[in-house]
């Protein structure tokens, strides 16, 4: 019996020495563990933390937006209310990079028992280099009797390249561009294609001008999405041939969605002057509109321009 203790001890004894230091006479060792001991949103001041952040916010260059930096639960037991406060650590930011956090100036919020608080934030991004970037968190609690502070996960950002813009362009759908004769009823077709290449709908205003020698066909004119209005120079509000002698103005208010296009298609002619006769009255070259305009972004299509020749009077 003796020699199975003596056995059994030795082999106890090269266990432990394989497995890390130690003698016969004693064993020591250490280890670094980290672990929650309760999942973030059961704790007494629990939290959101998915996929290592507790705010996933993405901005472009040269933008702004607000977010929620991070939702605060008061479970703390007995029905107590706790004053909440974060601290983040700003410094990792580069500069053209600003966040500011709800209570960073060390102002808490009361949450009372049970309560979810989501703290608000704000971010302005400027001529930033797209990237990854990280603001450590810490929340500071107290209540009475006692207090509390936390390392929480990171707000992440991520900034991407300059914003893009909506675009405009103008396509001749139908009609003449050269060779037009003098004083003949002539008749043009252009499309106005907007398009939105963010990921988020928007909704823009387009405005264009038709010169004086042509009318508008309101029976000609659609368009794929929004409301048109035109109006003779110096009056508004009703769709009109504008036979009055002036330039027609034109206005167009569309929602775009994400990533698409809409269209307007706008029929014009030539008009018969003051004169009584129709419109080319003399050769040379034209312009059907001098280009689109998106309002607020300063984008403007191209134009459209034609020519008439110069032999005949037409009709």
């Amino acid at each position: 019996m003796r020699s199975v203790f003596f056995v059994s001890a030795f082999i106890v004894g090269v266990l432990l020495i394989a497995g890390s230091s130690g003698t016969f006479g004693g064993y020591d060792s250490t280890r670094d563990a980290s672990f929650w001991v309760v999942p973030p949103d059961l704790g007494y001041l629990g939290f959101d933390c998915r996929g290592g952040c507790s705010a996933l916010v993405f901005l472009q260059a040269n933008s702004e937006t607000d977010f929620d930096a991070i939702n605060i639960t008061n479970s703390l037991p007995e029905n107590r209310d706790a004053d909440v406060a974060l601290s983040p650590d700003y410094s990792w930011l580069p500069a053209g990079l600003s966040v500011s956090v709800e209570t960073d100036d060390g102002s808490p919020v009361t949450l009372n028992p049970g309560e979810v608080y989501a703290f608000g934030g704000h971010v302005s991004a400027g001529d930033v280099e797209p990237g990854e970037y990280t603001v450590p968190l810490e929340v500071h609690a107290t209540w009475d009797d006692g207090g509390a502070s936390l390392s929480v996960c990171p707000i992440k950002l991520v900034v991407t390249g300059p914003p893009m813009m909506p675009t405009i362009e103008k396509v001749l759908l139908s009609g003449s561009t050269a060779g037009i004769p003098l004083k003949s009823r002539q008749e043009w077709v252009f499309q106005i294609i907007v398009t939105n290449p963010t990921p988020k709908d928007m909704s823009i205003t387009v405005v264009d001008a038709i010169p004086a020698e042509f009318n508008v066909s309101p029976s000609g004119t659609s368009a794929s999405a929004g409301n048109y209005t035109f109006w003779p120079t110096g009056g508004r509000g009703y769709h009109c041939g504008c036979s009055n002698g002036s330039a027609t103005k034109m206005e167009w208010n569309v929602a775009l969605p994400a990533g698409g296009s809409e269209r307007m298609n706008v029929t014009i002619f030539t008009r018969i002057n003051h004169g009584n006769q129709r419109e080319f009255t003399s050769c040379g070259n034209y312009s059907l509109n001098d280009g689109a305009v998106i309002l607020g972004y300063g984008i403007v299509s191209n134009g459209i321009r034609v020519s008439t020749t110069c032999g005949g009077n037409g009709p």
